[in-house]
């Protein structure tokens, strides 16, 4: 046979194809290694945190859910630390009768995860403290809707929320036992996961478009434009370069599995808060500081992935910035820090590696539980 011989163009040079292909089996096959490694460390660090076990109470708990799909992670992650940790739970829906279940079941202590000050009636709560029976409320949406959890409040016995700012309010307001006590995350229902091609990105948002994050993403579009983007979330239409990041962009709900999945396959997710200033969205007259973190912080972290967080004075009480944790406080800081640790591969995974770590031994729901039955019972 024959051998056909290619006629090179004078001047010119082929470049071999073979080099092209290899170039790029060996860079996915690094990549793939360096994943694999960081995979398998983390699962090492899952499966040291579920061998660690705490305080049996000798309680019986009624747990009230908030229930709805902002709530769905938490709820999960409370009923299951509950289970781990008390003799006995019981679970009541939103939409029951709890002082009807409370007068059937008999519990030592009502615990209420409020949903914006309308998760159970008040009227309910007293029929359960008539019965003599301890309540207890942890409010998540603090101090966005603090009017409406400010009015809810008072007819509790036990009042814990996760920010700090609104315990010197509650406690003017006459509830002596007001407590922070930040949310937390289940490791084991929080995690990370193998993930195909289809949730991999540079970059990732999982949120709302409420008005301070429409301000961010506005001022960094034309960056996040040159890079493999998802954000998910309601209202981004807002963005007055919507156009520019419209093919990014997913304006739906996702579940807790999914979000986990998104987290896992991004090499960075941003973690914006919300303004406590926002008074198309809030309720809050009061105008209460957001000086706490949301639990988004903590479900980032549980699924070793690497989270730029924009800074609360409370963050430095629960990671280390520059250790475990990496802050910014200006968009054009955040666009700094995005473009470095998207080419610092190694040490983006340590970082979150050490986030990690922190997440599941010091802030599960597990851990948070142990110290509010520690409050309430001594």
């Amino acid at each position: 046979m024959r051998r056909l011989k290619r006629r090179l163009k004078p001047g010119k040079v082929d470049a071999p194809r073979r080099d092209e292909g290899v170039a790029g089996w060996e860079n996915g096959y690094l990549e793939g290694r360096s994943q694999g490694y960081h995979y398998g460390l983390c699962e090492s660090i899952y499966a040291r945190a579920a061998t660690e076990t705490g305080v049996r109470h000798d309680v019986k708990v009624l747990y009230v859910k908030a229930n709805g799909s902002p709530y769905a992670s938490l709820d999960q992650g409370i009923e299951h630390a509950l289970r781990s940790i008390a003799r006995e739970v019981a679970v009541v829906q939103p939409d029951g009768d709890a002082a009807q279940a409370a007068a059937a079941e008999k519990p030592d202590l009502v615990l209420v995860l409020d949903a914006a000050g309308v998760s159970v009636p008040a009227d309910q709560i007293d029929r359960i403290r008539a019965q003599g029976i301890r309540t207890a409320v942890w409010l998540p949406d603090d101090p966005y809707h603090s009017d409406a959890t400010a009015t809810i409040a008072p007819h509790y016995d036990y009042v814990f929320t996760l920010e700090s700012s609104c315990v010197p309010v509650y406690r003017e307001l006459g509830c002596h036992q007001s407590h922070y006590l930040p949310l937390a995350v289940n490791p084991g229902f929080t995690r990370q996961f193998k993930v195909s091609e289809a949730y991999r990105h540079d970059i990732c948002f999982v949120g709302s478009a409420f008005w301070n994050r429409v301000a961010y993403f506005d001022e960094i579009a034309d960056y996040l434009a040159t890079k493999r983007v998802k954000i998910i979330g309601y209202w981004w239409e807002r963005l007055n370069k919507y156009a520019k990041l419209a093919k990014f962009i997913d304006g739906v709900w996702l579940s807790p599995e999914e979000t986990a999945k998104h987290y896992s396959g991004s090499k960075i997710v941003i973690n914006l808060h919300r303004s406590a200033e926002d008074a198309d969205h809030n309720s809050n007259s009061r105008k209460i500081p957001a000086n706490s973190v949301n639990p988004r912080l903590f479900e980032i972290a549980s699924c070793a992935a690497f989270q730029l967080v924009d800074q609360r004075p409370d963050l430095p009480g629960l990671y280390t910035p520059g250790h475990d944790i990496v802050t910014f406080s200006t968009p054009r800081e955040l666009v700094r820090q995005l473009d470095y640790y998207l080419n610092h591969e190694e040490e983006r995974r340590e970082i979150a590696r050490r986030a990690l770590f922190r997440t599941v031994t010091e802030h599960t729901y597990a851990k948070r539980l142990q110290q509010m039955l520690g409050i309430v019972f001594g």
